[in-house]
């Protein structure tokens, strides 16, 4: 094969084609990888901290509360709502990290 045939207009679209189709698989694979090592991550931070939920209940359950404060002060949103909001959300939050890692632990 000649260089000529190597590099015809043709060629070089091909070429461009499996350059991006290695790349897009390059970076499917780099994403998927993130992925699990970040839910790994997710997973030991959960299992470390999850007795600590009714305590970081009780630090965001009042509108004075040094959290609800900085929150109410970032976002404009009054700290009453915050207050109300943010306990629902974490209860919610972690039982849905309860259930997801009750169902994953057999097959871990």
């Amino acid at each position: 094969m000649s260089l000529d045939k190597l590099v015809s207009p043709e060629m070089v679209e091909v070429w461009r084609l499996l350059g991006a189709l290695l790349g897009t698989l390059a970076l499917l694979a780099a994403t998927l990888w993130v992925g699990r090592q970040m839910a790994g991550q997710v997973r030991g931070v959960w299992r470390a901290v999850r007795g600590y939920e009714d305590t970081a209940l009780r630090a965001v359950d009042q509108p004075t509360d040094p959290v609800i404060v900085q929150l109410a002060r970032w976002s404009g949103v009054p700290a009453g709502i915050w207050a109300a909001f943010l306990p629902v959300f974490l209860s919610a939050l972690a039982a849905g990290l309860d259930r997801a890692l009750a169902e994953e632990a057999p097959g871990e």
